[in-house]
C-alpha cells in the first residue's frame, strides 16, 4: 500500500499529483516529437484516453511539475513501480523553455527523497537513451551506476539500466 501523497516542494517547483484537468498538457508532452527524440517515442495516445487514465490512475507514474512562481505545468514527472517490482524507476521530462536551469536534478532529487519515504524497501532505478547527456548527469548526481543495457523488443532497447549502488540499494 502506498502511502498518501499530495504534493513537494523543491526550491524552485511544486511536484503534485495529476487531474483529469491535466489531460492537454500531458497530451502534449507525451505526443511531442522533438521532446521525446531522446525519451522514446510519442504515444499516440488522445486527451480523452489520457483524461480517462488520469481520472481513474492512484500511482505515482504522472506527476505535474509547476513553477513556485506560477501554477502551470512545466514538466512531467514520475515514480515507476509494480506490485512485485524490487524497483522505482525515476522520471523526469521538462518542457523545452525550463531546460538547463537545473530543475531536472531539483525534481529528480525531490522524487529520489519521495521514493525513500513512500518505498522504502525498493531500489531506485533510472533508464535512458546513451546519447541523452542531460539525463545522464541528472543520474549520476543521484548517485545512481550502471547496472548494464536494455535488451527489449521496445523502444527502449539499447537504452543504459542505471540502479542504487550495493552499499545504498534501498533507497
Amino acid at each position: 500500500m502506498m502511502k498518501p501523497f499530495s504534493y513537494v516542494t523543491t526550491v524552485n517547483t511544486r511536484i503534485r499529483m495529476s487531474t483529469p484537468d491535466d489531460a492537454p498538457f500531458v497530451t502534449a508532452i507525451e505526443n511531442d516529437a522533438d521532446l521525446k527524440q531522446l525519451l522514446g517515442e510519442p504515444s499516440g495516445k488522445s486527451e480523452e484516453s489520457y483524461r480517462k487514465f488520469l481520472s481513474a490512475s492512484k500511482d505515482l507514474r504522472f506527476l505535474i511539475v509547476e513553477p513556485l512562481a506560477g501554477g502551470f505545468p512545466i514538466g512531467l514527472c514520475g515514480l515507476l513501480t509494480g506490485l512485485s517490482s524490487d524497483d522505482c524507476e525515476v522520471r523526469v521530462i521538462l518542457t523545452k523553455d525550463y531546460w538547463g536551469r537545473g530543475l531536472g536534478t531539483e525534481v529528480a532529487t525531490a522524487l529520489k527523497k519521495l521514493a525513500a519515504d513512500i518505498f522504502p524497501s525498493k531500489v531506485l532505478t533510472a533508464k535512458t537513451h546513451p546519447d541523452n547527456a542531460p539525463s545522464l548527469a541528472i543520474i549520476s548526481r543521484l548517485g545512481l551506476v550502471l547496472d548494464g543495457t536494455v535488451s527489449s523488443d521496445s523502444r527502449d532497447n539499447g537504452w543504459l539500466n542505471f540502479r542504487a549502488p550495493l552499499a545504498t540499494r534501498t533507497i
